[in-house]
């Protein structure tokens, strides 16, 4: 295992053995646009499979010259369309200096408007905002666990292009308006007095994690991926503390990367969709940061209806979670390789450092370890 803070893109694939909608459809406007260049049928199979490589560079000169800006706003609006509903129920990994993730931003809501849509100027249209509502956790040096709400006003600029039979949209952000962070539960009494800087430092990490933008990596296999800031044909998916070694075997990387776990806070990974038949697979190492002690974690794989039973309780009231029903639990785990099979719906993994779990007093161990996880999935 070899250490990074290049954590994966999420993948967006959602349904396996299938060609990518967003792709097929690029394919289908370009191809429209250019008719009798390529007789074009009405099954998706054919579409794809007849626009080979005698005509890559034809297609790629024609949706990435900046002088074809009416159909590359066409286009854009089509991706944009497609991935309307991506990021809402979706957490953005909230980060240190260091890149571990220290907590979760988990949008409620984003509704996404064209505001110069009906415009004669086409690289208007490809303008975007997106209005973001949601909530989460991070842990603050001086505050401890802080549950917080949280929303921004972010406008983007949408670009594109196409190289390899890959798309590539870019959402660079071009403004941050209205981003706010209101704490909910500061732990720590210091935290508490110095309300202002831990508000201070939760609005900075937010703007931060918005700042880059985004891709939409979308790939005539049906590979489709969504990283942080812009990326291209030098993209690597899966790059994080893990070796990837099941791919050959059917199975799509969901996460790899390492969260720093202090005592009492917990993290969590979802939702990942999963299809009939489904099967994950969980590896995970943890390495204390207090020297001499040990350092162990609960994890859980739950439905959502399950995890939104825990939620019901944390972090308050757990005395009163008088067990909690699981797909599969494993309790006090510094080393893990789990798998588990034929599931289907939304499943989250929650990886807990509170002593609920096992009963155990979590400061008795480790004030806070590293927690380094890779979770995929065959779906």
């Amino acid at each position: 295992m070899a250490s990074g803070r290049n954590p994966s893109a999420n993948s967006l694939r959602t349904r396996k053995g299938k060609f990518s909608t967003a792709f097929a459809g690029l394919v289908i406007v370009a191809l429209m646009s250019g008719a009798g260049y390529l007789h074009v049928t009405d099954q998706w199979g054919v579409i794809t499979s007849a626009a080979d490589l005698q005509y890559q560079e034809w297609f790629e000169s024609l949706v990435n010259d900046p002088d074809n800006e009416d159909l590359r706003a066409q286009l854009i609006a089509h991706v944009v369309d497609h991935y309307r509903d991506t990021p809402a129920n979706k957490s953005l990994p909230l980060r240190n200096d260091e890149g571990q993730v220290i907590g979760r931003f988990r949008i409620d809501e984003a509704v996404v408007k064209q505001p110069f849509k009906d415009s004669t100027e086409p690289a208007k249209r490809r303008i975007f905002t997106v209005d973001l509502k949601g909530g989460g956790e991070l842990w603050h040096p001086r505050g401890g666990r802080v549950a917080f709400t949280g929303s921004a006003f972010v406008t983007y600029q949408v670009d594109f292009h196409v190289e390899a039979w890959a798309a590539y949209a870019y959402f660079e952000c071009m403004e941050i308006e209205r981003a706010r962070f209101e704490c909910l539960h500061i732990d720590n009494i210091l935290g508490q007095i110095f309300r202002g800087a831990v508000r201070s430092a939760g609005t900075q990490s937010l703007d931060e994690c918005l700042r880059p933008g985004f891709t939409v990596i979308a790939k005539a296999s049906g590979d489709t991926y969504l990283a942080q800031g812009r990326v291209g044909s030098e993209f690597t998916p899966r790059l994080g503390p893990y070796k990837e070694e099941d791919r050959e075997h059917g199975f799509d990387t969901i996460h790899n990367d390492i969260t720093l776990l202090h005592a009492e806070f917990r993290d969590f990974l979802g939702p990942i969709e999963l299809f009939d038949g489904a099967e994950l697979r969980v590896t995970l190492d943890t390495q204390p940061l207090n020297e001499g002690r040990s350092f162990g974690v609960d994890v859980y794989v739950l439905t959502e209806a399950q995890f939104a039973e825990f939620e019901k309780f944390y972090p308050h009231n757990m005395d009163e979670l008088v067990k909690l029903e699981s797909i599969e639990e494993r309790i006090d785990m510094q080393k893990l390789n789990m798998s588990t099979d034929k599931l289907s719906g939304n499943v989250y993994i929650l990886i807990d450092n509170t002593g609920w779990g096992s009963g155990r007093d979590a400061t008795r161990r480790s004030q806070a370890g590293l927690v380094s996880y890779y979770i995929r999935a065959r779906r």
